[in-house]
């Protein structure tokens, strides 16, 4: 035997049921009376997360040719263009009204395949990241992943760093050392059936999927490249949020303990409204600058962690107030504010000394240089990230020593963490 699966039949009781119902009805009422959280989850309802590609696009946000342009075209990939041009089904999380996932239906060699999205940062990831815009390509290469338990980022990050390595004429020969099957000269932007390729190899371990597989960390050391054009944190590939669009999800991606994972603080979010904690400091700024607001970006990495621990939605995004109670009601606790942010702080500086206990050092909170070069045009054109200062702040503010990285002893002692 492999597995035992469980299947229960009874509810999940909360702890204080009446509290729970008043809490949803408040919740609906805020949601009337506020535009944004009408028209955002309308949106999501009509075009699950990709309805973002078009504001990524918009400000910069979202990185084409390996985080070598800002300007494209991917008009043939958004949400609203999908929906029209294939049959969309919708499907959500039991109880919400969201229903943000997608079930995209796809002729494929005369057969019709249903596709588990694709999501924003899958569309991104294997579309304007790659120079392509062949929307069924993109579609495909998100069911070969879903199919073989890919991370779709990873995938289309590491498959686009090959393709700017050989545009670029870096490491070549070394590459080609590893191909098989595999034409050099179909490895290029806008190639859509080289990428399809490549995931039957990553699949494998065959060839150059051996190498890809490892993602683009380990792509640079086995090329022979420069470390600082692998597009990654701690070994995580950068997700479809340019760092130069949001210099707060930059400094995210950095002291993230497991790497650059936009999902456990999608501060970008923050910027552009999508949601607002003035008392624990997360609201909109100056998108460019997060000199002097780090307290915000911590205060949303410890939120997510409590969202995380608690299943909370990080698109639902209700009032704090709302939460505390949620929880409370839930779990017949009796958090406040500043007892439930603590709650968060301790998750983040526990999974912080387990990753220090694992070999991280303050020298991998950092970003790579091909993600911090100066965009020459479009909305982030001209930025210049300068994260040093923000990131001294950062450690003072978390209690993490300078030198090492390491949480302080007074920090674990005030935490409980032994």
């Amino acid at each position: 035997m492999k597995a035992l699966a469980v299947h229960g039949t009874n509810r999940v009781q909360i702890a204080d049921n009446a509290i729970g119902k008043e809490m949803l009805k408040q919740e609906e009422d805020v949601k009337r009376k506020d535009l944004l959280k009408t028209l955002v989850p309308f949106l999501f309802t009509l075009y699950g997360t990709n309805c973002y590609l078009d504001m990524g696009m918009a400000l910069g946000d979202t990185p084409g040719y390996y985080f070598t342009r800002n300007e494209f075209f991917a008009d043939k990939l958004t949400g609203k263009t999908l929906r029209e041009e294939y049959p969309v089904l919708d499907y959500g999380c039991a109880g919400c009204t969201m229903r943000c996932g997608k079930t995209t239906i796809l002729e494929n060699d005369g057969k019709e395949i249903k596709v588990d999205g694709p999501e924003y940062e899958s569309v991104a990831a294997f579309g304007p990241l790659c120079g392509v815009f062949d929307s069924k390509k993109v579609i495909l290469a998100n069911h070969m992943c879903n199919v073989y338990g890919f991370d779709t980022i990873s995938s289309g990050v590491s498959i686009a760093f090959l393709i700017y390595l050989v545009e670029n004429n870096l490491g070549i020969e070394n590459i080609k050392q590893h191909l098989k099957d595999v034409s050099i000269e179909d490895i290029k932007w806008g190639n859509g059936d080289v990428i399809l390729k490549l995931l039957d190899k990553i699949a494998i371990r065959e060839g150059i999927g051996k190498i890809l597989a490892d993602g683009v960390k380990a792509m640079a050391k086995e090329f022979k490249v420069d470390p600082e054009l692998a597009a990654h944190v701690k070994g995580l590939e950068i997700p479809m949020h340019d760092p130069r669009a949001f210099s707060g999800q930059a400094l995210s991606y950095m002291t993230c303990y497991m790497g650059a994972n936009h999902e456990k603080c999608d501060w970008f979010g923050a910027e552009l409204l999508l949601f607002k904690y003035p008392k624990i400091r997360v609201k909109a700024g100056d998108r460019i600058a997060i000199r002097g607001r780090e307290k915000g970006v911590i205060s949303l990495q410890d939120l997510r962690a409590i969202d995380d621990s608690a299943t909370n939605c990080n698109f639902i995004n209700p009032p704090l107030d709302h939460i505390i109670e949620f929880i409370n009601a839930s779990t017949n606790f009796n958090y406040n504010k500043k007892s439930l942010m603590l709650v968060g702080e301790r998750i983040n500086t526990l999974k912080r000394l387990i990753s220090c206990k694992l070999g991280t050092t303050r020298q991998d909170d950092k970003l790579p240089k091909h993600v911090l070069k100066e965009m020459k045009s479009g909305k982030t054109g001209g930025v210049q990230l300068d994260l040093e200062g923000s990131l001294e702040s950062y450690y003072k503010i978390r209690g993490w020593d300078w030198e090492t990285g390491w949480p302080s002893k007074e920090k674990l002692e005030e935490l409980n963490i032994q």
